[in-house]
C-alpha cells in the first residue's frame, strides 16, 4: 500500500513539473532573427518570419562558394565547395540548436539573442 502511494505521488510530481516546463518554455516566443557571419563580421541579419518565397545568398571564401537557402521560417546551407561539407550536412537551423558553421570558409549562421536582460548584481545589460 505504501509503495502504491509513493508511485502515485512521484508520478504526479513528474507530471506537474512537465506541465510547468511546457508552460514556461512557450511563454516567450523564441527569436526568429538569424545572423549570417563571415570572418566574424555580420554579413546579413534576416527575420525568418518576414521572408516570403525562397532566396539564395552566395558567400565566397578561401575554399570556394557557399550557398545559403532562406525561406519562410527556415534557413540552411544548400551547397558548399569546402572539402568536408559539414555545414550542408547540418541541415536546417533549429531554434535552440547549434549554429551552422563552415570552418574552412569561416561562415557562421546562428539565431540572434534578442533578449535584453539586466544582470542582477551590476544592472548591466547582457
Amino acid at each position: 500500500m505504501k509503495n502504491r502511494v509513493w508511485i502515485i505521488v512521484l508520478s504526479l510530481s513528474v507530471l506537474i513539473c512537465a506541465v510547468c516546463w511546457l508552460y514556461i518554455s512557450n511563454l516567450s516566443p523564441l527569436s526568429q532573427i538569424v545572423g549570417i557571419y563571415q570572418n566574424g563580421t555580420l554579413v546579413e541579419k534576416i527575420d525568418l518570419n518576414s521572408v516570403t518565397g525562397k532566396r539564395e545568398i552566395t558567400l565566397s571564401g578561401e575554399y570556394g562558394k557557399n550557398t545559403v537557402l532562406v525561406s519562410n521560417g527556415h534557413i540552411m546551407m544548400k551547397s558548399a565547395e569546402c572539402p568536408d561539407k559539414l555545414c550542408v550536412k547540418h541541415g536546417e537551423l533549429k531554434n535552440g540548436g547549434s549554429p551552422i558553421v563552415c570552418l574552412p570558409n569561416r561562415i557562421v549562421i546562428k539565431f540572434e539573442d534578442t533578449s535584453y536582460s539586466a544582470d542582477a548584481k551590476t544592472g548591466a545589460l547582457r
